[in-house]
This record gives structure tokens, C-alpha cells and sequence, in this order.
């Protein structure tokens, strides 16, 4: 099976080009701009799957199976400072891929996008009858990421003739992220590695990582399962509190942390309880993740620090 990923050296993308290059049957076609940085990635994953790396402007040479659309800016600290560079960025590679479908009408197209979609309504969790809330008449910079994402996804449901699945990803961590991302674990991470004080309020919020695993077999399920079009939110086997993970990371790395009462405003919107009990995944795919959120982040951080003391 063909496999072109666009956005390569994405924290997603590399975390799926790893369980892809571990099967055979799979051929991969990476693109990105930095083609250096995707062949030094690749000599980590000890690669037993053909692949080959490309600039975006081969994208129309190749014949694929299925695209997987990686490109985005996942990071906070860049949501903040992109702008409305946000809307060009998600038009032109969302159109790269459905110009290219328009002439391979059997292909099957992933695209990731986001639970941000939902607006701001994050205070007990995403249900199947959760609604948008944006306030059209005071939109703000915290707004542009998740209009953008809102966008993408109503012009995939007008094509409905094609096959696109949008998965929305609320939270995801693995040995692949970049530490200096503005995330909360990647804050604890590097507390933890400098033996420094973690602060943070008392809100005890909720977040849901999906496990690199979990989520690769989503994906397979979604080429099994083709054609699709449709939007499905992706959740672990469980969520986890900021309470349980500052408990993990003072039990077993040596966190040290101090509660402070001045708050904190998130650059894309305040998420009190981020993660979705909308389940549709399991009724159309039939996924069942295999791995909470807890489970995750403690494998994920243990390789992480690990890998920082040898």
C-alpha cells in the first residue's frame, strides 16, 4: 500500500512514519520541507518499508493509495504568534490533497485536525451532541486555529463523493515531541530533567493522550474501512487529571511542584475539561483503544528522560 504523508517532520507524522516503517506492506512517500531532517529520522526508525522523501512540489508525481495531511501548527506558542497565516497554511495543503483526489477518486484521504473545532465549551467533556460555539461578532486571535480546522472540515462534508476522514486529535504525546513546545507536560518534562520547581494553579484540568499505538490503528482502521467521509474524534482508553499526572511525575521522576492561585490563559482558549466522550469512532471503525492516558505519558516520559541520562 502507497502511503504519501504530507508534513513529515510533524510530532503526529513521525510518530506514524515509525509504526509504518516496521511493516512491510507498507510504501511511504514523505514530504516536507526539510528533507534533511526526514532521512535523519528515518535512520532512528530502522526502517524495513520502502520510503521515499520529496519536496511538496512532487506531490503530483507520485501514485498513492491513501494521504495522510500532517501539516499544521499543533504547538500553542505558534497558534498565538501564526495569525492568519493559520487559514493560508491549512487552505493550501488541504487543497494540494483534494486537487489530487479530484483525478484518484479511490484514494483515501486522513486528514488531522483538532478538538478545537467545538469552540471553547470544554468544561465536562465533548459529547456526540456538543455544539460549535464561536462569538462571531468578537473574534479573537484565540479563534483562528479552530475556525480554520472548522473550515476544512465542512468543505470535506460538501465532497461527500470522496473519502475523507477528519480525526480530531485533543491531546497527543510521545518520545517524538519537541520539549520545547509550549505543552503542559513538556513544561513537567523538563522541570523533572533540570531538577527545577513545575508551577502551575489549582485547576484541575483533564486532558486525553492518545497512545502513538492507539493511534496508528486508528488510522489502519480507517484504510479497512473505506470509503468514509466523515469527522471522528479520537480519545485514549481514558482521560487523566492534572492532579494524576503531577502525582506520576513526582512519585516516579522527581517532579517538584508548586501550587500558585494567579491563572493562566491558554493562547487557544481556556480548556478546562479537553478530551471527548463522543464515541463514534468505536460505532463506524470499530476502535477500542488499548492504552489510557496515564499509561501513555508515563511509557512516553520514561523513554524521554531515559534517553536524556545516557
Amino acid at each position: 500500500m502507497k502511503i504519501a504523508i504530507l508534513g513529515a517532520t510533524s510530532h503526529i507524522a513521525k510518530n506514524l512514519i515509525y509504526y509504518f516503517a516496521k511493516n512491510t506492506q507498507y510504501e511511504l512517500f514523505l514530504f516536507a520541507r526539510n528533507k534533511d531532517a526526514v532521512h535523519v529520522f528515518m535512520q532512528t526508525c530502522n526502517s524495513t518499508s520502502l520510503f521515499r522523501v520529496f519536496g511538496f512540489e512532487a506531490f503530483f508525481e507520485g501514485s498513492y493509495d491513501a494521504v495522510i495531511n500532517c501539516v499544521g501548527v499543533g504547538d500553542p506558542a505558534k497558534q498565538k504568534n501564526i495569525g492568519a497565516e493559520i487559514f493560508r497554511l491549512t487552505e493550501y495543503f488541504d487543497n494540494l490533497v483534494i486537487d489530487y483526489l479530484f483525478s484518484h477518486r479511490s484514494v483515501v484521504y486522513i486528514n488531522f485536525s483538532s478538538g478545537a473545532v467545538y469552540g471553547t465549551a470544554f468544561d465536562s467533556g465533548i459529547t456526540k451532541d456538543s455544539l460549535a460555539t464561536i462569538d462571531v461578532n468578537n473574534i479573537t486571535s484565540a479563534d483562528f486555529y479552530r475556525i480554520a480546522k472548522l473550515n476544512a472540515e465542512a468543505k470535506h462534508r460538501a465532497m461527500s463523493d470522496l473519502c475523507i476522514v477528519d480525526l480530531r486529535i485533543f491531546s497527543f504525546f510521545s518520545r517524538f515531541i519537541n520539549l520545547d513546545s509550549g505543552f503542559l507536560l513538556c513544561e513537567m518534562l523538563r522541570c523533572a530533567k533540570d531538577h527545577t520547581i513545575f508551577h502551575t494553579n489549582s485547576v484541575d484540568i483533564i486532558r486525553d493522550y492518545v497512545a502513538p499505538s492507539d493511534l496508528f490503528a486508528l488510522v489502519e482502521l480507517c484504510f479497512e474501512k473505506a470509503p468514509l467521509n466523515c469527522a471522528l474524534d479520537v480519545y485514549s482508553a481514558k482521560p487523566v487529571r492534572k492532579s494524576e499526572l503531577l502525582k506520576l511525575f513526582t512519585e516516579e521522576f522527581g517532579l517538584k511542584v508548586e501550587i500558585e492561585e494567579k491563572g493562566y490563559l491558554s493562547p487557544t482558549g481556556t480548556k478546562v475539561a479537553y478530551f471527548s466522550k463522543n464515541y463514534e469512532a468505536r460505532k463506524v471503525l470499530m476502535y477500542v483503544p488499548a492504552n489510557s492516558s496515564v499509561y501513555t505519558v508515563r511509557e512516553e516520559a520514561r523513554y524521554l528522560l531515559q534517553m536524556n541520562n545516557e
